[in-house]
């Protein structure tokens, strides 16, 4: 009894062993903070929190479950990268090219994302309350669920997002481009539209309540 007991104990450990190392490839994170080019990386779990990664190349490297709260990641590329589940508090992602990233489930609040290419990304589920937009380029996003509550200032272009469930309750985007907008059951609760193009848009079911529609044109 008591050897099937140890025989057990050293198989959950040898597991847990066996999942550590799986969770961060060493060698690539030393490649990517020698280098900071580490395209199709396998950083799954990686410990990056606060680290400077301005530039660096990690397009199509595999960032899931990732802590990067903090990070700098101005200017990197990160096209068709998987961060889902990503930790992302506070990180600084000017100017970022995230084009065909998964982001689903990631948590961006407080993220700086100003002006960084998000173009056909996925932020299902992403957590991006009180992050920064202004000049983000969203267009045909998918942002299904997702939370931008307060983030900041204007996005520039949403055409073709899919915010099915999602809430930009409070959110400020004056002038945003909503053209084709799959907004279905989204929560606008407050959100200031004032000039926003809605073409298009699907609104149906969608909490419409307190926004400001002030010379925007509605669907």
């Amino acid at each position: 009894m008591k050897l099937g007991i140890l025989t057990t104990t050293g198989l959950v450990i040898a597991m847990g062993f066996a999942s550590a190392v799986k969770a961060e490839n060493i060698s690539h994170v030393k490649q990517l903070l020698e280098t900071k080019k580490c395209n199709q990386c396998d950083l799954t779990g990686s410990q990056l929190a606060g680290m400077n990664l301005s530039g660096a190349d990690l397009s199509g490297a595999n960032l899931s479950g990732a802590n990067l709260n903090g990070a700098n990641l101005n200017e990197a590329k990160l096209n068709e990268a998987n961060l889902k589940q990503a930790k992302l508090q506070g990180a600084s992602l000017i100017g970022a090219k995230m084009h065909g990233a998964n982001l689903e489930g990631a948590d961006l609040s407080r993220a700086n994302l100003s002006l960084a290419g998000l173009v056909i990304a996925s932020l299902k589920n992403t957590n991006l309350t009180s992050a920064n937009l202004i000049g983000a380029n969203l267009e045909s996003a998918d942002l299904a669920g997702a939370n931008l509550r307060n983030a900041r200032q204007s996005v520039a272009n949403l055409a073709n997002v899919s915010l099915r469930g999602g809430s930009l309750s409070g959110i400020d985007v004056q002038g945003v481009n909503l053209r084709d907008a799959n907004l279905t059951n989204a929560n606008l609760n407050g959100a200031n539209l004032n000039g926003s193009d809605l073409t298009g848009a699907n609104l149906k079911n969608a909490n419409m309540a307190n926004v400001d529609l002030k010379n925007a044109s509605l669907p």
